[in-house]
């Protein structure tokens, strides 16, 4: 595990070794324990290093046998060795034991598919020097970032945006239609980033620079086909087997390694079959003081069950206002998940006791877990319903009080009627995030909006979507967009971003690609079987872990921020979003914003996504806009 940067030019010029040092020192919490370069006539290629495996001979950038191609990279790849041991065959050589080598010598045995052959998490920078050849590849499913900035002479590259922005001539400018997506889907989708001259990798696509010029492509993706032929009991017993092998394979390690542990379905699953081959193995967990949000009992109860070796930490109020100034410091780009917190506190926690962590993300978007496939599938009967009375559920659902419990009626169903009008992708990401369009039009200032209202805030969505995926249904169309926008930019994001700052690496084998491809293969009617969400995951995993697990409803681990910005956080969005500051920014409407905290405040209607979205944004500008 690493954070990589570097610079590579169209034409021969100085050394550029002091700048990516440079580069590399605003990364230096995702590799604390060494740091590596190489430099020729148009390439410099830099890495801080996190030691996980081959703690003594794993120093990158690494090489093939005569020195013509060079790599550094950001993950792990959990199938090394057996790559290792077929590329022996074909005469290739090894100097160390670490999983980076492989790397450069799959190159040479299949050039640009190279990467299809690995399993793993990763962002790699491969640099040709013989072809004049860059490739930057991000994993297939988006847990490792990439991010870079192309100019007629150059591109550099780095594992986050802070790396790029340290390279001279590289613009911190607002993009304006980028701020407009984040306030749609709670996150800047690919290919775009906050900042105007900054992209990034989508999951699964790999960029490759030569002779000044850049071409992307797609070299993964979410099978489309016809669902599995398969029985319940088949379709059960191969996801148990997939997944067991899945957390072997992340379970090497040469440092101490845990699991997080919420006492949901993924994480005790995840926490059961790493307790087979790793007895009293750390397990991990965050409560909170507010009842309807903490699981700490169901974390105690299935460690318990397990027989892991059990670390408990709790989120307050006073920490998380401790936690935000360091937090927004280090966050180079507005990511409005409040789970955030709660993220930073659980790496932080248990990085005092190891230095890798297994955690179960990924099985919600796998399995149609959300509450909102539920509300796909509900959909269709409200639209059948007479105008008159869906216009009396509208007025009743608007006179429910607001409640500042976790995933409240009120909030679901408000939240069902604001993404009602919509198509099924569109009305996916409505119901995910935290502005609408219409709601939009509202919070711009009229200048700012006439910016950005001629493009198309659903085009990343429809555009990955493709002709191929026409025929989808609803569900199937939220699968689809959850596993690629939702999964890698919004929860993977929360997690490299939180974890990698406090130098942990964080392993999910959910998100095994052999694992999600069977999956994603699977009848939709396996998943969300009538309204019982992640059916077919329940059922494989019932062999291993508690019963009350599989019983127990689902919570997502949220926190009570509703309560918290009317009460103790009150003062920090007040100042943050205060008129003043809004009307000399030009970005958004005062009045508007300040209607939006009015109602909040009072308890009419419960806005913590709209709050929590403007203020974040507002955070990342103060710090590094």
């Amino acid at each position: 595990m690493c954070g990589i940067c570097g610079i590579v030019r169209l034409e021969d010029g100085p050394d550029m070794g002091a700048v990516v040092r440079a580069m590399c020192e605003t990364i230096r919490h995702r590799g604390p324990d060494d740091d590596g370069f190489f430099t020729d006539a148009r390439a410099a290629l830099g890495m801080r290093r996190l030691s996980i495996i081959d703690l003594k001979t794993g120093k990158q950038p690494m090489s093939n046998e005569d020195g013509s191609v060079h790599v550094v990279y950001n993950g792990e790849i959990y199938n090394f060795k057996e790559i290792r041991a077929e590329l022996e065959s074909k005469g290739h050589r090894f100097k160390t034991q670490s999983d980076t080598e492989v790397i450069p010598h799959l190159y040479e045995e299949y050039g640009e598919e190279y990467a299809s052959r690995l399993n793993g998490m990763f962002g790699i920078a491969l640099w040709d020097a013989r072809a004049g050849k860059l490739l930057l590849t991000r994993d297939r499913l988006g847990v490792k970032p990439l991010y870079y900035a192309e100019y007629p002479d150059r591109i550099v590259f780095g594992s986050e945006a802070k790396a790029v922005l340290a390279a001279p001539g590289v613009s911190r400018d607002l993009d304006e239609f980028a701020l407009d997506q984040y306030m749609t889907y709670e996150y800047v989708p690919p290919p775009r980033t906050i900042y105007r001259e900054i992209k990034k990798l989508s999951p699964g696509e790999q960029l490759v620079y030569c002779g000044g010029a850049a071409r992307k492509r797609r070299w993964w993706d979410v099978p489309v086909g016809p669902a599995l032929d398969i029985s319940e009991n088949e379709a059960a017993e191969q996801l148990r087997e997939l997944l067991r092998d899945s957390v072997r394979m992340r379970l090497i390690s040469d440092v101490p390694l845990g699991v997080f542990l919420s006492g949901g379905v993924d994480s005790s699953a995840t926490t059961a079959f790493a307790s087979e081959f790793s007895p009293h193995i750390k397990s991990f967990c965050i409560g909170f003081d507010e009842p309807s949000f903490d699981e700490s009992q169901y974390a105690r109860s299935v460690a318990a069950a397990l027989g892991t070796d059990h670390y408990e930490d709790r989120l307050s109020l006073g920490k998380a206002i401790g936690l935000l100034p360091d937090i927004f410091h280090k966050l180079d780009e507005p990511l409005s998940d409040p789970s955030l917190l709660p993220t930073y506190l659980l790496s932080r926690f248990t990085r005092q006791h190891v230095t890798v962590a297994l955690s179960g993300d990924g099985g919600d978007e796998l399995f149609a877990g959300y509450p909102t496939y539920q509300a796909h599938k509900a959909f269709g009967l409200y639209k059948s319903l007479p105008g008159p009375i869906r216009r009396a559920i509208s007025g009743g659902v608007a006179a429910l009080p607001a409640s500042e419990m976790n995933m409240s009626l009120d909030y679901k169903m408000k939240k069902f009627l604001g993404g009602a009008d919509y198509k099924a992708a569109e009305r996916q990401l409505v119901w995910l995030g935290p502005f609408s369009p219409r709601d939009k039009e509202k919070v711009f200032s009229p200048d700012f909006y006439n910016q950005t209202r001629s493009q198309d805030i659903f085009a990343p969505a429809h555009d990955a979507l493709g002709k191929e995926r026409a025929g989808f249904s609803d569900i199937e169309t939220a699968l689809f967009l959850d596993i690629r926008f939702y999964l890698g930019e919004n929860l993977m994001s929360k997690v490299d971003r939180a974890s990698m700052m406090h130098s942990l690496e964080v392993r999910t084998p959910f998100l095994d690609y052999r694992f999600v491809e069977f999956a994603s293969r699977l009848p939709v009617g396996m998943k969300l079987k009538g309204l019982k969400t992640k059916y077919i995951l329940k059922k494989a995993v019932a062999p291993v872990v508690p019963e009350f697990v599989l019983k127990r409803r689902k919570k997502g681990f949220g926190i009570p921020l509703a309560a918290w910005i009317r009460k103790e956080l009150k003062d920090n969005f007040m100042e943050s979003l205060s008129p003043q500051r809004l009307r000399a920014d030009g970005i958004f409407d005062p009045a508007a914003v300040q209607e939006i905290m009015q109602r909040h405040l009072k308890g009419h209607v419960d806005e913590r996504k709209k709050l929590w979205n403007l203020f974040v944004f507002q955070q990342w500008k103060d710090n590094w806009s």
